[in-house]
């Protein structure tokens, strides 16, 4: 059972949320600030499944919570869903640059809400280990993350070790977008001075190499690249 997180500060909204997502069988637990959300989320010891988070919260606002948690190797690759009273394109865009997985805008269908929770929830990566280590599928492609292999067709692909840790990125984080500025955080690090033209020369050659998998890797204008497993 889906142990879902609501933060939001309206707490009509809150319950109404909430009777809905049990009624559908999740597990709920709620939350009217973003500090009270990290606060838990540090010293408690359950990572929920998904976090619907509000943006427009006083005190911390839910672009701040994401990111904080987004730095954090523990929570890093929880599903989060935006809920917004603003609905312009340069909002939405934010959501996703900030670490976001959706964005609803307020105000919304309870219906639309719970599909794409059921959605993103069916989007988390549920992939297999050899010997210990971590092994993705796509098609007839396979990475095995310890060994730093891609077979393609069970052949050896020769990936560059950055092209390995974009992939790598990708196949770890299900169903969500990373603008091109995360991207080079996450994959250069401080490495050597890389701009998103550099990140958009990489994806071109990694998809090449990728050949009829090379759909794999989704693009989304304006923002940047994400990973959307076939259903």
């Amino acid at each position: 059972m889906s142990l879902i997180y609501i933060i939001d500060d309206e707490e009509e909204l809150i319950e109404i949320l909430s009777i809905n997502l049990k009624s559908e069988g999740y597990q709920v637990k709620e939350f009217i600030s973003g500090n009270q959300l990290i606060n838990q989320l540090l010293n408690g010891k359950t990572i929920p499944d998904l976090l619907i988070l509000d943006i427009m919260m006083e005190g911390m606002n839910g672009y701040e919570v994401c990111r904080k948690i987004r730095l954090d190797e523990r929570f890093k690759n929880i599903p989060i869903i935006f809920l917004s009273a603003k609905s312009a394109e340069e909002d939405r865009i934010a959501g996703f640059e900030y670490g976001g997985d959706d964005y609803i805008s307020k105000p919304f269908s309870i219906k639309e809400l719970l599909l794409r929770v059921k959605v993103l929830l069916k989007r988390v990566s549920r992939n297999d280990e050899i010997d210990g280590s971590k092994v993705f599928y796509y098609r007839n492609l396979t990475l095995i993350k310890d060994s730093f292999q891609v077979t393609y067709d069970e052949r050896l692909l020769q990936l560059t070790k950055t092209e390995f840790h974009l992939l790598l990125l990708f196949f770890e984080n299900p169903g969500r977008f990373f603008a091109r500025e995360e991207i080079i955080n996450r994959v250069w690090n401080e490495e050597a001075y890389v701009t998103e033209r550099t990140v958009d020369v990489h994806i071109q050659r990694l998809r090449k190499k990728l050949k009829n998998c090379k759909e794999l890797i989704s693009t989304y204008s304006g923002i940047g690249y994400g990973y959307f497993p076939e259903k």
